[in-house]
């Protein structure tokens, strides 16, 4: 899964906005060819019968088909162009506004229910305590979080093919959907994401799971959790010098905090 963009990446808006913009225009332009091919297509619908209906029907379900694309890209630029100019300020609020994706359609929007606070945070190591995880455990899985989402439910990443608290990719974010649908949960909640966290752990991590039920309770035993949880359960690109970024964030800030 893949690491956080720091505050110093925000260059990667700008191309981003660049290609968006782009594709706009060539979107623009295909809408226009098939507009006039419609029209055209029209006026011999006299002559031609009902074929020439059928296919002005198709043209007008591909002109509209792009022009939902066009207000889809339009989203996005204005998002990404909305999140650069935060980070470059430095404004941790750009994190609170995130990409919904609807049947095909995108919108944009700054979601009050979610919060990168301690409330959020005291949730995750309350639930996770009754787990029976021991706060070393507890602190390793947070410090993940952390760098994957900053515990926000409803992050993207990979392009739009990871989501939520751990960044669960495709196959884990089908799975995800298909957890909460089955247990009546809402997959894009806090509640649902811990409770499937826990279930894919025992189920499909055994190791990782023996590993954090063993771990020693100390701030040793956050960053061998957090080390663990990096390696074996999120799995990012250059997963061991990942590891032990995120192991010094949990022995070094959530021990401090959620260890005693």
């Amino acid at each position: 899964m893949s690491e956080n963009y720091n505050v110093s990446d925000y260059g990667i808006f700008d191309n981003a906005v660049s290609t968006t913009s782009k594709v706009s225009e060539e979107l623009n332009v295909s809408k226009t060819t098939i507009d006039e091919c419609k029209t055209n297509l029209s006026n011999e619908s006299v002559f031609m019968g009902p074929l020439c209906d059928e296919a002005v029907n198709g043209f007008s379900t591909s002109s509209a088909n792009i022009t939902q694309a066009l207000d889809n890209f339009s989203k996005i630029s204005s998002y990404i162009t909305e999140t650069s100019s935060k980070y470059k300020a430095g404004d941790e609020a750009a994190s609170n506004t995130v990409l919904r994706i609807d049947s095909g359609k995108i919108s944009t929007s700054t979601v009050s229910n979610v919060s990168t606070g301690n409330e959020t945070k005291d949730k995750v190591y309350n639930y996770l305590a009754s787990q029976g995880f021991n706060n070393a455990a507890i602190c390793g899985i947070m410090a993940n979080i952390q760098h994957e989402s900053s515990f926000n439910t409803q992050a993207l990443g990979d392009g739009g093919t990871s989501y939520g608290i751990c960044q669960w990719h495709n196959g884990r974010w089908t799975n995800l959907r298909n957890y909460c649908s089955s247990n009546n949960l809402d997959a894009s909640s806090l509640d649902g994401q811990l409770s499937y966290l826990v279930h894919e752990l025992k189920s499909s991590y055994p190791g990782v799971y023996n590993t954090l039920q063993n771990v020693p309770n100390t701030k040793e035993g956050a960053y061998q959790a957090a080390s663990k949880w990096t390696t074996d359960y999120e799995i990012p690109a250059n997963k061991e010098n990942v590891a032990v970024t995120r192991g010094n964030t949990a022995q070094g800030d959530y021990w401090n905090t959620y260890g005693n």
